[in-house]
């Protein structure tokens, strides 16, 4: 199936609304709780469902391939911390970042490593930030990496977590209680709207 096939209406099913005028941040896999024992029922036993066309009754099992969402979601449903210097969770510490002078807002910079070698734009240095470009790309984290660094986390909520005095970037989400999460090489996608309007070259 095409990409833009998943957007549209008709292929979309509203699992749960999270009302209020303010979003959870974090505090979302309490939110998602109910979903994720519904698609642990779905993967480990299966539901029946009946087929009108056929007018028979077959079980049927399904997974949770990704999540589609902006890149501050991101951040709430993967566990990663993606504000302040540390933002992209590929490089996580190295990642490249310049604070503006005035504007006092924080850019990231770098990211021709993740080009080819021999790609032109990392000798461009007048359309980037001055220098050429000879690092390489780090490897992305598996799931198996990723649920190793969050695995003994203690999961907080609310106030507990912002008291804590433990200064992480990862924190365990509560898709790693799906058996099969962290088997997947994708686990959470940048919506295409936001990745047009929101990354620039600098």
């Amino acid at each position: 199936m095409a990409y833009w096939l998943c957007m549209k209406r008709k292929y979309m099913m509203l699992s749960m609304m999270i009302s209020g005028p303010r979003q959870p941040k974090n505090d979302i896999d309490v939110y998602l709780s109910p979903l994720i024992e519904d698609l642990r029922l779905l993967w480990d036993e299966g539901v029946e469902v009946f087929v009108a066309y056929e007018k028979v009754n077959f079980n049927l099992w399904a997974l949770l391939l990704w999540t589609i969402n902006d890149f501050p979601t991101y951040g709430n449903l993967s566990g990663y911390s993606v504000k302040r210097h540390h933002a992209c969770p590929i490089c996580e510490e190295n990642t490249s970042y310049h604070k503006l002078k005035y504007g006092r807002k924080t850019c990231y910079i770098d990211h021709q490593k993740f080009l080819k070698c021999n790609h032109p734009y990392r000798r461009l240095r007048k359309a980037f930030n001055g220098c050429q470009e000879d690092k390489t790309a780090p490897p992305p984290l598996t799931g198996d990496r990723v649920y190793i660094r969050v695995s003994h986390i203690e999961v907080t909520y609310g106030k507990a977590a912002k008291h804590s005095g433990v200064k992480n970037i990862w924190k365990k989400s509560i898709f790693f209680e799906l058996p099969y999460w962290s088997k997947l090489d994708v686990r959470h996608c940048i919506d295409v709207m936001h990745v047009e309007k929101n990354v620039v070259i600098v």
